[in-house]
């Protein structure tokens, strides 16, 4: 559509150029006025104002047509329609099972057994009884004894009180020299630590055991034979059948009815419209400078289709 409406402006512009054109080439000599007044004169001379004047033009343009024509629409169109479905339903079976199981048959027999009793039996057994003696225990001690003696020994004496004021000689020597101390004899005792092991006697009590002979009665376990009758068990395979039911799961076709929606082709008339290219009859007003011919000066302008069209004028009568 905007394809359609770009060809008919180019169309109608096209038209209204060939108008001027046209218009233009059907004036007078540069001689005679184009506009019915005097001569222009000089070709050159300044142009002579014109009065309106109007002339007819037909130009293109789109005109809307109307027209019937028909076109196909889907209309959805519900029907109801008859199908098979199928339904679960559980059925009763019956089926018959067959299998083997194993029994257990008894069975009695005489079997020979060793059982055992208790009996009382005295026996003679020696024993161990706890007696208490007294026994001599020597034993050895060590103790330090000291063996020392006494001895003379030569000491200094105590000088008494009137020794003192009584003058030092020294048997011959002179004053300064010291006198000798006096001495005296003295009974020492001289100590000597010996250590030495002494015997020791002692009674002590002690618990001792004494063998003894004593009749123990004792329980004892006796063997004897005993037949008893023994029940076995043997096993027996047996086949066994047995019926039993089921339920069973099975589809079960039924007649449904259900409603279908569908797209129907449905065809119909309708008006639609269309833009036509027509020609136009106009009167338009027009001014001196269109009236003039635009190749009145020679080759000051350019005349025909492309002098109108862009506007350029001689240097004839006409501005």
């Amino acid at each position: 559509m905007f394809n359609r409406h770009v060809i008919s402006g180019l169309l109608a512009g096209f038209a209204f150029l060939m108008a001027s054109s046209a218009a233009q080439a059907c004036a007078g000599p540069c001689g005679a006025s184009p506009c019915g007044g005097a001569p222009c004169g000089d070709a050159c001379a300044p142009a002579v104002s014109c009065a309106p004047m109007t002339r007819t033009v037909t130009v293109y343009e789109q005109v809307p047509e109307y027209y019937e024509t028909t076109r196909t629409r889907y209309q959805s169109v519900c029907s109801t329609e008859k199908y098979t479905a199928y339904r679960t339903e559980c059925v009763p079976e019956v089926r018959t099972c067959t299998k083997t199981i194993v029994r257990k048959v008894p069975e009695w027999r005489d079997v020979c057994q060793t059982c055992y009793r208790w009996e009382s039996v005295w026996e003679t057994r020696t024993t161990f009884k706890r007696v208490t003696v007294c026994k001599q225990v020597t034993t050895v001690r060590t103790k330090w004894v000291d063996q020392g003696h006494y001895e003379y020994q030569c000491v200094p004496a105590c000088p008494g009180l009137l020794s003192r004021f009584k003058k030092k000689s020294c048997g011959g020597c002179d004053d300064c020299c010291e006198p000798c101390p006096p001495m005296k004899t003295k009974k020492v005792w001289v100590p000597c630590k010996v250590c030495i092991e002494v015997p020791c006697t002692k009674t002590v009590r002690c618990t001792e055991c004494v063998p003894c002979t004593t009749q123990v009665c004792v329980k004892r376990r006796v063997p004897y034979q005993t037949v008893t009758k023994v029940c076995s068990y043997r096993c027996v395979p047996e086949t066994v059948s047995h019926n039993y039911t089921v339920m069973v799961s099975r589809c079960v076709p039924y007649e449904a009815t259900r409603t279908v929606s569908r797209c129907v082709p449905v065809v119909e008339r309708v008006t639609a419209c269309r833009m036509v290219c027509k020609p136009v009859t106009r009167e338009v007003t027009c001014s001196p400078s269109d009236c003039c011919p635009t190749d009145c000066c020679g080759s000051g302008g350019k005349g025909g289709l492309f002098g109108g069209l862009f506007g350029r004028k001689g240097g004839g009568c006409c501005n």
